[in-house]
């Protein structure tokens, strides 16, 4: 018998191969996910940055305002006489109002008339606590001095005896001449003495020099009192500076005299006389305390200022 041989084809089944183009695309999507993930914390991160510590910059600004304000509050209240438990009371007063952590903060005086504070606040945090930082504590420092104010401008121009300031008791000034040849009146730079000039001086004290403690200033010769009179008269019951000197230290004589220039004054005036040769200048020099002006710590004479140390 013939022989049939079946032909047959066998058909394996291969497994499939693990480099198929289905596999990669799955790990890369675990990949990415991790990926996203990661880069989802990086952001929240650099977000807590932002707006925490934004805000935290800002109210560091605001302690700043209020250390400044604090300080000064204090030293005015030492430079217009009073306790040093009065001027804690105010500083304290003044951080809270600024919105400071009375209780964290420090605010001390210094030998009567410095005082030093630290304002401070422990902030709460808006998206940092997801990474355990609740809250973060700023601060701010300031330094503050009451003094001698040891320059001034808006001056009126007539010099005033060291000797003769007593704050807040009625004076009178001008009982003799203030020099040899002068009563005691004063120019400024690259004026010559004359009776208008003096007038416009006295009406306007804006047109002064800005003298420092220790200038020279030149004497004002020849002018007698009867013809200002009425130009001072209009200042009664006004505020007005004026300069302090020492007759030790007065140069020359006539028109060559010079002042030197050792403080200044806040002085009321409330009345004038003139009979002859004779002149008074009535008033009391008074406590009035200048913010940020230039002072020289802790020297209690002549008109009063405060000032930021640092």
């Amino acid at each position: 018998m013939p022989t049939h041989i079946l032909n047959t084809q066998l058909h394996t089944i291969q497994p499939k191969d693990s480099h198929s183009p289905r596999q990669p695309h799955r790990e890369e999507s675990g990949q990415s996910l991790v990926l996203f993930s990661l880069f989802l914390m990086i952001f929240i991160g650099m977000l807590a940055i932002v707006v925490d510590l934004g805000y935290g910059t800002v109210m560091q600004r605001q302690m700043q305002f209020a250390a400044d304000a604090a300080a000064l509050a204090g030293a005015r209240d030492l430079a217009g006489g009073q306790s040093e438990d009065t001027a804690i009371a105010r500083m304290q007063d003044i951080l809270a109002a600024n919105k400071a952590d009375v209780q964290l903060s420090s605010y001390t005086v210094t030998a009567g008339s410095t005082t030093d504070v630290w304002a401070r606040l422990s902030v709460p945090t808006f998206i940092s606590g997801l990474f355990g930082l609740d809250e973060i504590q700023v601060g701010a420092h300031a330094s503050a001095a009451a003094g001698q104010i040891s320059e001034s401008d808006n001056l009126m121009p007539f010099v005033v005896e060291e000797g003769e300031w007593v704050l807040g008791q009625p004076v009178v000034l001008w009982g003799e001449r203030n020099g040899p040849g002068n009563f005691g009146w004063v120019r400024w730079t690259g004026q010559n003495p004359s009776t208008p000039t003096l007038q416009a001086n006295i009406n306007d004290p804006s047109r002064s020099d800005t003298l420092s403690i220790g200038d020279l200033i030149s004497g004002d010769p020849g002018v007698s009192f009867n013809p200002v009179q009425g130009n001072l008269n209009a200042w009664i019951g006004e505020m007005v500076t004026v300069i302090l000197y020492d007759p030790a230290e007065t140069q020359g004589n006539g028109s060559n005299l010079t002042y030197t220039v050792c403080g200044f004054a806040y002085f009321v005036l409330t009345g004038t006389y003139s009979h002859g040769n004779h002149s008074e200048i009535y008033g009391t020099f008074v406590s009035y305390v200048a913010f940020g002006a230039a002072i020289n710590p802790g020297v209690t004479t002549g008109a009063q200022g405060v000032a930021l140390l640092q």
